[in-house]
């Protein structure tokens, strides 16, 4: 099984600034590709604890680790010096890098913008990464490897974060993934608890042991429980992977149906 982390950076972040919607929006992207994000850690703008969480990270040897936020100008924008120290390799000016950002100026109409030290310093890269192109903002992204782990840097922007990694992370990863299908099916049940549904979802686990089936619990309204289930089953194999789904959506609905409830939607999708 693939293992993605994830690396969020910003004090925004923690005293409740900034909602971390940049790792929500992975997350569900990663699970449309038929992967997950195996953990998220979210650290201060702070060299030590960068670097500290990076190392932590790449011992445990995921596949991939998408790191976000601290590419910008500001003097609080340390995440590619912690990677670079935490490697023991040094930052350097990337020649890439720096073309980019002289487009990106140009692009806008800003072509006698001083380069200044600031402005550099996003195109300061580890020693041996690939800067990736941003198409909707200034500081490119990277690539770099640690160890067998392939280490993406992104800005913490999100419509730069997203579109870096529509173009350059999602290949990568889709291309190690292979050819992947997903039978995805949600059901909106009434009139059953959630505690009097854990034993049938223990039992469609057990004989489906590589499916995905998660209760969200909606409240009681007018007495009545209300509960959404997902179910989510990926394969190789298309034809097995919609059957098994199928299959313990027909097994849910059995039960929940054997218990006084009721299934008021059902809607399923599949890729």
């Amino acid at each position: 099984m693939m293992r993605v982390e994830v690396l969020a950076v910003g004090k925004e972040l923690l005293i409740g600034r900034t909602l971390n919607t940049n790792a929500h929006w992975v997350g569900k992207r990663l699970a449309r590709m038929g992967t997950m994000i195996k953990e998220i850690t979210t650290v201060d703008d702070d060299l030590v604890e960068i670097g500290s969480s990076f190392r932590s990270i790449v011992r445990r040897s995921p596949d991939f680790l998408v790191v976000m936020g601290g590419l910008g100008p500001t003097p609080d924008d340390m995440t590619l010096k912690s990677i670079a120290d935490a490697l023991g390799v040094g930052l350097k000016l990337n020649d890439e890098a720096l073309a980019m950002i002289r487009e990106h100026y140009n692009r806008r109409g800003l072509g006698k913008m001083e380069l200044t030290p600031s402005r550099v310093k996003m195109a300061t890269l580890p020693a041996g990464a690939e800067p990736l192109p941003n198409a909707t903002g200034t500081a490119p992204g990277a690539r770099l490897t640690a160890g067998r782990t392939v280490v993406f840097c992104l800005p913490g922007v999100p419509v730069e974060m997203r579109g870096i990694f529509r173009r350059s992370v999602e290949p990568e990863v889709k291309g190690k993934l292979g050819v992947l299908h997903r039978r995805y099916v949600t059901m909106k049940i009434e009139g059953v608890f959630e505690s009097a549904l854990a034993p049938l979802i223990a039992e469609e686990l057990a004989r489906h042991p590589g499916a995905y089936i998660k209760s969200h619990p909606r409240g009681i309204r007018e007495g009545v429980s209300r509960i959404e289930l997902d179910i989510a089953v990926v394969g190789e194999d298309k034809g097995q992977t919609e059957d098994e789904g199928a299959a313990i959506a027909r097994e849910m609905q059995k039960g929940v149906t054997s218990m006084g409830g009721k299934i008021k939607a059902s809607r399923g999708l599949e890729d």
